[in-house]
């Protein structure tokens, strides 16, 4: 495990080492650090940096609770898009069967 003291400001390496330490503290931060966390693995890393700190064992359990609890997820707006995708091809399909018969 690191012993880099959480800088919301780093950048590079330091960040890397920031956000190392936030995941081996996961679950027990706080709602800006958790917002840390989602910024780096949403706009900040690299697939290279993912794969690098997935890699880590100091890192491991935290990593993988927080992706699931954060990452992993749909939200609801990918949801309502997903069932409004699923209506139309199902109306679709339906619509096609009729002119069919």
């Amino acid at each position: 495990m690191s012993d880099t003291a959480y800088d919301p400001v780093a950048r590079g390496t330091d960040r890397f080492d920031a956000i190392e330490c936030l995941l081996a503290r996961y679950p027990d931060i706080d709602g800006s650090e958790q917002a840390q966390l989602e910024l780096w693995f949403r706009r900040e890393a690299s697939a290279f940096e993912i794969a690098s700190m997935a890699s880590k064992d100091s890192v491991a359990e935290g990593y993988r609770r927080f992706r699931a609890d954060h990452i992993d997820r749909f939200k609801p707006v990918e949801l309502v898009a997903i069932f409004v995708v699923c209506t139309l091809a199902l109306c679709g399909l339906i619509a096609a069967l009729e002119i069919g018969a």
